[in-house]
């Protein structure tokens, strides 16, 4: 039951650091207010339009690679904000070195890679926050129990 709980907290911590990182994204490239006041119901249209684009764009690439990083982080009970911030840097990092499918080249636009690796941080510190700090927690996962049952 411990392997169930587990891989639901790992994937409401997946959707929320998606979430965090696709709203960070918007934020740093559009900004957080409307030019204008008067276009200010545009704009939040626009922006709520916006984030659910990205937020469901970034999950879907980074799906696959997140899914080998909370594997392994579970597995070997890495609980460190460091590792899942380094992930998520990588993760950022992947499109400015062209190896991100289905995402156009960036052209080395240092503020585009600096946006995407920040976006990474902010989505790995999620998932910590929400799931990583319990990583592993009793064994649940390859390693087993650290406490026998039934005092054996």
């Amino acid at each position: 039951m411990r392997a169930i709980g587990r891989i639901f907290a790992a994937l409401i911590g997946f959707i929320l650091a998606v979430i965090a990182a696709a709203l960070f994204m918007l934020v740093a490239s559009v900004g957080f207010e409307p030019a204008d006041p008067a276009d200010s119901l545009w704009f939040w249209g626009n922006f709520g339009v916006g984030a659910a684009m990205a937020a469901s764009y970034l999950g879907a690439m980074a799906l696959t690679p997140w899914a080998v990083v909370i594997v392994v982080t579970e597995a070997f009970r890495l609980r460190s904000v460091l590792v899942y911030l380094v992930a998520g840097g990588a993760l950022g990092i992947l499109p400015a070195l062209g190896i991100a499918p289905l995402m156009r080249p960036l052209d080395n636009d240092p503020r585009n890679i600096a946006i995407l690796i920040a976006a990474g941080f902010v989505g790995g510190f999620v998932y910590w926050l929400t799931a990583g700090r319990m990583a592993g927690i009793d064994g649940v996962f390859l390693t087993g129990s650290r406490h026998p049952k039934d005092g054996q």
